[in-house]
């Protein structure tokens, strides 16, 4: 009668250390990036990439949106992996990427770094880190983390990968939870992440859909007003002006977004729709509040910056951002 019992121990024991194995691999996996990264193969790397990105946003305080914009934009097609940054023909010819703007930021990065540690740090981690000085810059510093880095640079861009990748500026809701959700992001991570429509610009074609006569019910009428005069032409207009995401503090990466949703004052219609959803309005109400916003953008720019990451062996460190090696 002892066997029975010396076999359902030993199998007891093999599920124990295959489950032991599995928590250790996937510990692993997690901690593949990690602060200071390049402390030991080039302990001045963060430092160096900080003194470029700022240098550039002072020359070009609007290149700071377009940074952050570039990094959403790497993040969801195919992971953080710097492939946005490659040259036509690439990601950058897909519609979606064609208005994208800030790259100079990372040349400028990238050549300081190399200047003194060649081949070493990667174009995904420069990105990573000059993404969150845009958002310590426009959030007058009350936003910053510490970049957990170790990303090396993804081996194929194309313009058919980011096909249902990104959002439109008509997404419904379901929509836009159907794409962040593609990337292992929540709800509350989306709306939250949706906030960084707080600077930046749009164009007219953006919203256009929007101006008809009457215009769209769920825009105030004297902002409505306003937007046709600068987007003439109603719903068929084709200006290429553009108009600030946020009217109120365009330039400040903060809570009055969610304020101007509630009020009708969403530029996008995918943005205005957070506010029109019953799920995603109370989520839109606790981030009018900075305490609540600040922290949590923080937090979905630190997991948005893990998603599908390039470690180890995998990819490799491209000697120029715009090209591969």
């Amino acid at each position: 009668m002892a066997k029975p019992n010396s076999v359902s121990n030993h199998v007891t024991v093999v599920v124990l250390l295959v489950t032991l194995c599995l928590s250790i691999l996937s510990s692993a996996v997690k901690a593949q990036l990690v602060s200071d990264f390049y402390k030991t193969s080039c302990p001045n790397a963060e430092s160096t990439i900080t003194s470029a990105v700022n240098s550039s946003f002072n020359k070009r305080r609007a290149s700071a949106p377009g940074v952050l914009r570039i990094h959403f934009h790497d993040c969801f097609v195919n992971g953080c992996d710097g492939s946005i940054l490659i040259d036509s023909p690439s990601e950058k010819d897909a519609i979606p990427n064609q208005t994208l703007q800030g790259f100079e930021v990372i040349d400028a990065a990238k050549t300081a770094v190399e200047k003194i540690c060649p081949g070493v740090v990667s174009c995904a981690d420069i990105l990573a880190l000059a993404s969150q000085l845009s958002v310590k810059l426009m959030s007058g510093g009350r936003i910053t983390w510490k970049v957990p880095t170790g990303r090396r640079d993804g081996l194929s861009s194309t313009s058919a990968s980011v096909s249902g990748k990104l959002n439109t500026p008509n997404d419904s809701v379901a929509q836009l939870k159907s794409v962040f959700a593609g990337v292992g992001l929540s709800t509350d991570q989306m709306v939250t992440l949706s906030g960084g429509h707080s600077i930046g610009v749009a164009h007219c074609s953006a919203f256009q859909s929007r101006l008809g006569t009457p215009p769209d019910p769920t825009l105030d009428p004297t902002y409505a007003a306003a937007l046709q005069a600068t987007c003439p032409g109603g719903t068929t207009g084709t200006s290429t002006n553009t108009v600030n995401l946020d009217l109120t503090t365009p330039t400040n990466l903060d809570e009055v977004y969610y304020k101007n949703l509630q009020v009708k004052k969403g530029l996008l219609t995918s943005d205005q729709n957070l506010q029109n959803d019953a799920e995603t309005q109370p989520m839109v109400a606790a981030n009018t509040n900075f305490a609540t916003f600040g922290p949590k953008f923080r937090d979905a720019m630190i997991a948005m910056g893990n998603i599908n990451v390039l470690t180890g062996t995998s990819g490799n460190i491209r000697l120029n951002c715009r090209k591969f090696n």
